[in-house]
């Protein structure tokens, strides 16, 4: 009987779902019922196939999560979260050799994060005990591209004085699809990714999102 609900609710919300930021967040749901276990010191990150505009799904965080973990890039049998920031609600802040402050970050300290596009799961970074990738002392570089170079990518993150901060241009938050109102993106480069950058778009416009195994 449990399973006829929970099937027929599954079925109504994916009948009833009419935007393409918002056809995930019934998965997010679903994912809290069946959680995997935390990776430890090899986790698995990757860039979303999905192109989502600013309003990446319901809910701001809730919803870019649910894009992760129904993403066709993403391993299944895994849990994973969006690689953007809000102020207060997912956040990495502070220096980034010294001291820092978190809130729901999706990154682990010392942890390796490997690429699933190499098949022999080796490519891959390492972060600090800050809980941030440092590659050749920049900040927020990892050592390898997660998808095409020059591919963009919404984050919310910036440097400030050297410092980790939030940026004021997060598509209010993730939630508007606004070309009057923009977001920070991060880019991949030839044989790097940057998930800090000062460079923004239009929230009307469509990026993929970083997402990292939990």
């Amino acid at each position: 009987m449990v399973f006829l609900v929970f099937a027929s609710a599954f079925l109504s919300a994916c009948n009833t779902s009419k935007d393409n930021n918002d056809d995930t967040t019934l998965f997010a749901l679903l994912l809290a019922q069946s959680a995997s276990a935390p990776c430890s010191t090899r986790c698995h990150i990757f860039l979303s196939s999905s192109l989502r505009s600013g309003r990446i799904g319901i809910g701001g965080i809730t919803g870019a999560d649910a894009v992760c973990n129904a993403d066709s890039n993403r391993i299944q049998g895994k849990t994973y979260k969006a690689m953007i920031t809000v102020p207060g609600v997912r956040e990495a802040i502070g220096n980034p050799t010294g001291s820092m402050t978190y809130t729901d970050w999706v990154l682990k300290a010392n942890t390796f994060y490997y690429n699933s596009t190499d098949a022999s799961n080796t490519t891959g970074s390492t972060t600090t005990s800050n809980k941030i990738f440092r590659d050749s002392n920049t900040t927020m570089q990892i050592n390898f591209a997660l998808g095409a170079n020059g591919t963009r990518f919404w984050t919310g993150m910036t440097i400030t004085g050297g410092n980790i901060a939030n940026s004021s241009d997060n598509c209010t938050n993730w939630t508007i699809t606004n070309a009057g109102v923009n977001g920070v993106t991060g880019v991949v480069g030839a044989s790097t990714t940057t998930l800090v950058d000062t460079t923004t778009d239009t929230c009307n416009l469509t990026k993929s999102i970083v997402c990292v195994e939990q």
